[in-house]
C-alpha cells in the first residue's frame, strides 16, 4: 500500500470517527491541500486512538526532529497532558507508564521554540 492511499484511508477513518458520519456523507479530503503537519496529526490521532502510545511517542519525536515548530511542540504537550489524565492501569495496558509520560515531557523541552 502506498503512502498516499494510506493517508487517504486514514483521513476517511478519522473523519468518520470525529464527525460520526457514514462514508457517503463524509467530505472528501484533498491530499494535495494538506500540509505535512496535517498528515502528521491524522496519523498521530489514529495511533493514539488505537492506544499505541509508544508508537505515538516515536511519531512525535520523529516529527519534532524534522519540523521543530511551535505547532508540533504544542501537539506533543497535548499528547502527554492527555496521557496524564489516564489511569495508571490504562497506561499499563498500553505498555506505557506515568514515569514515561513525565520523562517524555522532560525530553520534549529541548524542542521548545524560543
Amino acid at each position: 500500500m502506498d503512502i498516499e492511499k494510506l493517508i487517504k484511508e486514514l483521513g476517511k477513518s478519522i473523519g468518520k470517527i470525529i464527525c460520526n458520519k457514514k462514508e457517503e456523507n463524509s467530505e472528501k479530503i484533498n491530499i494535495e491541500q494538506m500540509s505535512s503537519i496535517d498528515i502528521f496529526k491524522i496519523i498521530l490521532t489514529k495511533v493514539v486512538h488505537e492506544g499505541d502510545y509508544n508508537k505515538a511517542e516515536d511519531l512525535i519525536f520523529d516529527e519534532l526532529e524534522k519540523n521543530n515548530s511551535q505547532e508540533v511542540y504544542e501537539i506533543a504537550i497535548d499528547f502527554y497532558n492527555s496521557l496524564l489524565k489516564k489511569s495508571d492501569n490504562l497506561l499499563k495496558q498500553s505498555n506505557f507508564s506515568r514515569g514515561e509520560v513525565y520523562q517524555g515531557l522532560k525530553d520534549i523541552e529541548r524542542f521548545k521554540v524560543k
